[in-house]
């Protein structure tokens, strides 16, 4: 058996070599490359074979396996971070594109598994549910001789069409959780509060922080108490629709920098070309997600889920604490501000991130290595960036300056149009910025773009800044 899986085995690591290397010449053009080595070998090679045999783009498709580990995961397992604080590893994600950008297959693809899980789950419960019918029909002395058949509850991992009642429903009776899939972001932001003339983002919030909620419902006495609500959420969205879906009055509410935006450099449609799907590869995700879904049930235990609770190394644990102190360092030179606020969610998104990394690499693992923190600071550092373009389509880049300290303000204006790393240091003495704080500021993606390594140009033009 063993033998005979070696030539497989070297096979693939050939083509992820050969992949990786073609892959260079591609990244080294982007600003903000996706992280693909963040992730655990199985993973990395499918996104690079659906990029080369679909054209599927690289911050799509990772950010799809993300969000669908995401939900195999679910409730079966949550990081202690400290005495009582535990992370579970649910996520917001958004993919911005162009029409034709290619958003909608990878998330389509990389859940067609999840979807298969779902068939079938559905397929039992028509079953159960007939036989359940059936027992109802029953009279009493009949049920007396019959085993009680109770009624089932239908387990459904993905969402697509469905009412806020519904969706409460689900989050209620799947132990494990659900996620939001959604074609069009813009329609499920409209439509959130369709059904109701409260606010549904206040929910989604708290569904995000996985606390418990209580749910009011018209002509029930007894409110819906969710103890555990675990959702996700992924779609796509077009940027000319940024403006609408999350209006500047509205960016207080803290939903925005609750989501991870997927926004590569470029967003065109793509050509098809002859490449073909490695089924190899794409067997071994299906494997991996049906083997994980089936072998981490999630139980009750008095009321509460039964997760299984990983802890850090003390190697990560170190990793993560420098991260983290350098991540505050970051929040409050942005005081005050909605950037602030975005940068400040990535404490949460970090310990998220690298509990997904690690079940990828190992869902048996206790700990979370040094390897998931490693990853997760790159997938920090790529979302992040995402935030900050999609911030800057949102904010008049003039206003936003307006809200940054007065010294970054005049350090800004100073500068001439277009610089380079070393004149923006040495004009950087003259307001006290610390080299390190600089480099920082320089990629702060409304205010400047880069050009190529070591050369900028401001985004307001002079005429702009009168």
């Amino acid at each position: 058996m063993s033998n005979s899986n070696q030539p497989q085995a070297k096979g693939l690591n050939v083509l992820s070599t050969a992949i990786d290397t073609a892959m260079q010449s591609e990244v080294i053009a982007s600003e903000n490359p996706f992280p693909i080595n963040a992730f655990p070998l199985r993973f990395k090679d499918l996104i690079i074979d659906l990029n080369k045999s679909l054209s599927f783009p690289i911050d799509y498709t990772g950010t799809a396996i993300l969000t669908a580990m995401a939900t195999i995961v679910g409730t079966s397992v949550k990081v202690r971070v400290k005495n009582n604080w535990f992370e579970y590893a649910s996520i917001y994600s958004c993919l911005i594109g162009n029409a034709g950008a290619n958003k909608t297959h990878p998330v389509n693809t990389i859940f067609s598994i999840i979807r298969d899980i779902d068939k079938f789950n559905h397929d039992n419960f028509v079953i159960q549910y007939k036989e359940y019918l059936e027992y109802q029909k029953l009279t009493k002395a009949e049920k007396l001789e019959v085993t009680k058949v109770f009624q089932p509850i239908l387990t459904k991992s993905i969402l697509t069409n469905f009412t806020p009642e519904v969706l409460n429903k689900r989050l209620n009776e799947n132990l494990r959780g659900c996620t939001v899939l959604s074609d069009e972001m813009a329609t499920f932001f409209e439509g959130m509060n369709n059904y109701s003339k409260g606010d549904q983002i206040g929910v989604y919030l708290s569904f995000w922080n996985n606390q418990p909620t209580t749910i009011d419902r018209i002509g029930d006495p007894i409110p819906l108490f969710i103890k555990n609500p675990y959702l996700s959420i992924i779609g796509g969205l077009q940027p000319r629709m940024l403006a609408n879906v999350f209006p500047i009055q509205k960016l207080n509410n803290g939903f925005f920098q609750r989501f991870l935006f997927a926004f590569p450099d470029a967003t065109l449609k793509q050509s098809i070309n002859d490449n073909e799907l490695n089924e190899i590869i794409f067997d071994r995700y299906k494997d991996f997600i049906t083997a994980y879904y089936h072998s981490s049930g999630v139980e009750e235990n008095d009321g509460f889920i039964n997760s299984k609770i990983v802890s850090w190394t003390p190697e990560a644990k170190i990793f993560f604490y420098k991260w983290q102190n350098e991540n505050c360092d970051l929040v409050n030179d942005y005081s005050n501000n909605i950037k602030g606020e975005i940068i400040s969610k990535f404490d949460n998104h970090f310990i998220r991130l690298a509990l997904l990394l690690q079940m990828m690499a190992d869902p048996k693992s206790d700990f979370i290595q040094i390897e998931a923190v490693q990853g997760a600071k790159l997938l920090c550092e790529y979302y992040m960036n995402c935030s900050f373009k999609v911030l800057g389509i949102i904010q008049n880049p003039k206003e936003y300056l307006e809200t940054l300290a007065d010294n970054k303000k005049r350090f800004y204006y100073n500068l001439n149009e277009r610089f380079t790393t070393a004149e923006a240091i040495e004009e950087g003495k003259a307001f006290d910025f610390q080299e390190r704080r600089l480099k920082e500021f320089l990629k702060d993606t409304i205010l400047f773009k880069r050009i190529k390594h070591g050369f900028y140009e401001k985004t307001i033009k002079p005429q702009q800044e009168k």
